[in-house]
């Protein structure tokens, strides 16, 4: 299925046809920290099924924002980690993370918590 684009010629309008679709820049805030397995990225990102995890890393792949290595033995597993250009989204996930800090309150029963989430945003 061809991904959809805004079609615009506007910076935002294009950087949101490379990062914009759901999940995929909460896969990039789980890269920040370093290098993945795919096992624990779909750990950390509860509610997100394998097929979109798949479908939004080699979407990210194909951006050139993400990147797949392979760990030599003893570890023999492989990792998914971002490219300088994907990296270069560290201050844009901050920012988000800072606005949408006021809005946090307090923890919903039904609210996932991981203690490395931006979470440190809140005022």
């Amino acid at each position: 299925m061809p991904r959809r684009s805004y079609d615009q010629y506007c910076a935002v309008a294009r950087a949101l046809d490379a990062v914009g679709e759901r999940w995929s820049l909460l896969i990039v805030r789980e890269l920040l920290g370093g290098p993945r397995r795919y096992t624990d990225l779909h750990a950390d990102l509860p509610g997100v099924s394998t097929d979109i995890l798949a479908t939004r890393l080699k979407q990210l792949e194909g951006e050139g924002l993400v990147e797949r290595r392979r760990l030599e033995r003893p570890a023999n597993a492989t990792v998914y980690e971002l490219t300088p250009r994907g990296a270069e989204l560290r201050p844009v996930v901050e920012a988000l993370a800072h606005w949408g800090g006021p809005d946090l309150g307090e923890p919903r029963p039904t609210d996932a918590v991981r203690e490395h989430w931006y979470t440190a945003a809140r005022p």
